[in-house]
């Protein structure tokens, strides 16, 4: 019986970046869960597949965060760039830099960063 039973390939040629969407969706869900050692390597794998956006490195750095490793967060965040990615995405990446920056010890820089972020939301607002 098992003779008649065809063989089908596991990977159909599916497109790099939609399987670093699916990474990618896969990683934000596991780091929602409580677990961010396994959602920063899927999310790195994500990464691999040419995923490019400014959603992504956001995601990569708050895993740093949450594995207590802020100077790989700063790093990966002073890399973004201001043009690239909405306003929602800028304001969170200014948020996880205020996080990393105080987590660091810079409490100083820190409020700065959260000050000037919270200010350009509620003016945003109004």
């Amino acid at each position: 019986m098992r003779d008649n039973l065809q063989t089908v390939p596991v990977s159909r040629s599916i497109d790099p970046e939609a399987k670093g969407r699916s990474l990618h969706a896969l990683g934000a869900f596991y780091l929602r869960q409580g677990f961010p050692k396994q959602g920063l390597s899927l999310l790195l794998a994500a990464k691999d597949y040419g995923l490019t956006d400014a959603a992504i490195d956001r995601a990569i750095a708050h895993a740093y965060l949450l594995c207590g490793a802020p100077k790989q967060a700063l790093q990966l965040l002073d890399t973004l760039d201001d043009a690239h990615g909405s306003e929602i995405l800028r304001n969170s990446a200014a948020v996880l830099r205020s996080r990393a920056l105080l987590a660091l010890g810079r409490v100083e820089d820190a409020r700065d960063v959260y000050a000037t972020t919270t200010t350009a939301i509620s003016g945003d607002i109004r």
